[in-house]
């Protein structure tokens, strides 16, 4: 949900960047306009029907398999935009690391062979304690590195540590100081905005456009 809050913010818009703020969570903006524009008897029964036939998951078409993309943008007449998988480790970095860029690597193959335009991303949330593990570390760092240098694989990575509280809330660690900054969450929004709006139509994503004159 923070990294769809990111999109957002960053003027994409809020109907098309799934998981949405409300239920359902991904739906096709072309839908709520057709919605909008009944009378309020009618487009009162269509939301109550809804939910029927919205799905909780966003399951994307490959070249080989349907994925399940965790965040995107996307609608009806443009197809996916953004796609970015995201991934979470709180332990055990050297029994499940390669399992996890393993299995990175084939999903981005698999969503690029079908949507090359579109801009993919992976973001992976790791325990800061992998810092006490060098070798583990260098190693994300290095795979991370690596998922991006392909023009079939992904167009950018973030790899972000945080610290796990007591109460199972998150919070960003310092030691992210540590992260190169080409994998940093600010260099990784960047890339994946400035890449959307390249290949987009130039008169799409209007406030997006405008929003990133302004930086």
């Amino acid at each position: 949900m923070w990294v769809a809050e990111e999109l957002r913010a960053a003027g994409f818009d809020a109907q098309s960047v799934w998981p949405r703020l409300v239920r359902p969570r991904v739906l096709d903006p072309s839908v709520l306009r057709f919605i909008g524009s009944l009378d309020a008897r009618t487009a009162e029964k269509c939301c109550e029907v809804l939910p029927r036939f919205a799905s909780a998951n966003a399951n994307v078409l490959g070249s080989t398999y349907c994925k399940q993309v965790d965040v995107g943008l996307s609608s009806w007449m443009t197809g996916p935009e953004i796609l970015i998988s995201t991934k979470t480790m709180s332990s055990a970095f050297g029994k499940n690391l390669a399992n996890r860029f393993e299995e990175a690597y084939g999903d981005a193959k698999n969503l690029k062979g079908r949507h090359p335009l579109a801009t993919l991303g992976f973001f992976f949330l790791l325990n800061s304690s992998i810092v006490d593990e060098p070798r583990n570390f260098s190693k994300a760092i290095t795979m991370l590195q690596k998922l991006r240098v392909e023009d079939d694989a992904y167009d950018a990575t973030c790899l972000m540590l945080v610290d796990w509280e007591e109460d199972g809330r998150l919070a960003i660690s310092p030691l992210n100081e540590k992260v190169p900054e080409e994998l940093s969450a600010t260099s990784f929004f960047r890339e994946i905005v400035d890449l959307t709006l390249l290949r987009g139509a130039p008169e799409s994503h209007e406030l997006a456009r405008e929003k990133r004159r302004l930086l």
